[in-house]
């Protein structure tokens, strides 16, 4: 049994089941995917651009982009397709991040595992004794 929402992409009612989005926004992104894919495995398009793709396919570029972090549209191969990284916004191709945002995140996370280890050393521990 699903919960009764409000469409996120045309407001209508619909219930929640599996999908974020009614029956008719599904399918018709169903349709925006099957269109960027099939312009994008055409090998005259092997060396499009987000922009490209997105004017050939009428799909907005933030759609495309959505397919990408979906994992749905792979772009690695296509030396001139790039969109912009969750971090910095500079192009990428590949993920979610460039290896900048990446190594910063890293080094971040293991700075705070450093101070997380130093603060619980720094607390006292109690022994007892079973004598």
């Amino acid at each position: 049994m699903g919960n009764l929402m409000n469409c996120p992409q045309c407001g209508k009612l619909f219930i929640k089941t599996l999908r974020d989005n009614c029956d008719v926004c599904y399918r018709e992104e169903e349709k925006q995917y099957d269109d960027v894919y099939k312009f994008i495995r055409r090998s005259e398009n092997r060396n499009a651009t987000l922009l490209d793709v997105s004017e050939g396919t009428k799909v907005p570029e933030s759609k495309i982009i959505q397919f990408i972090h979906q994992g749905r549209i792979r772009v690695k191969g296509f030396p001139n397709f790039s969109y912009p990284c969750d971090g910095c916004q500079k192009p990428i191709n590949d993920g979610r991040l460039c290896e900048e945002c990446k190594n910063r995140i890293k080094s971040d996370l293991s700075i705070e595992d450093f101070i997380k280890k130093k603060a619980e050393e720094a607390l006292p521990s109690y022994h007892t004794d079973d004598n």
